[in-house]
């Protein structure tokens, strides 16, 4: 069962604490504000105790925004899950990512592709995007 704790006014925290078969906790951020919106959905199976934290706070059909970080499953495992709930929600991931990845997968729902430095309005809560790169060195 997925905890919600507020940080700060607005905007909360949900959990997804331990597991035996997952032994770290899996984090998802929900701002509830004009536009709300939530930051990672989590693993597909997640979906139903993620849903169920977001509706302590708000009415998961009005979500306007589901940002993804990046593409991994504990990050956007439960995405399709949630537009399907907030049919009027876009998805919010960066340019090269959404291009990327959603085209791949025959998304065909409405995207926010964000640069480096760009800002989400959601209300009295803006979000900047940054990007970084990460590179492995010392593979042989």
């Amino acid at each position: 069962m997925a905890q919600v704790s507020e940080m700060v006014d607005g905007i909360y925290r949900i959990c997804n604490p331990p597991t035996r078969d997952a032994p770290i906790s899996f984090n998802q951020f929900l701002i509830d504000d004009e536009r709300p919106t939530l930051i990672h959905t989590g693993f597909y199976e997640a979906y139903d105790a993620v849903r169920a934290a977001v509706a302590e706070v708000l009415d998961p059909k009005r979500l306007a925004y589901v940002v993804l970080g990046h593409f991994e499953a504990d990050e956007c495992g439960g995405m399709d899950r949630f537009l399907v709930d907030a049919p009027g929600s876009a998805l919010v991931a960066s340019e090269l990512g959404a291009g990327v990845n959603l085209a791949h997968w025959g998304y065909r729902g409405a995207i926010k592709g964000m640069r480096d430095g760009d800002l989400l309005e959601v209300g009295r809560h803006r979000l900047r995007f940054l990007e970084t790169l990460t590179s492995i060195t010392g593979i042989q």
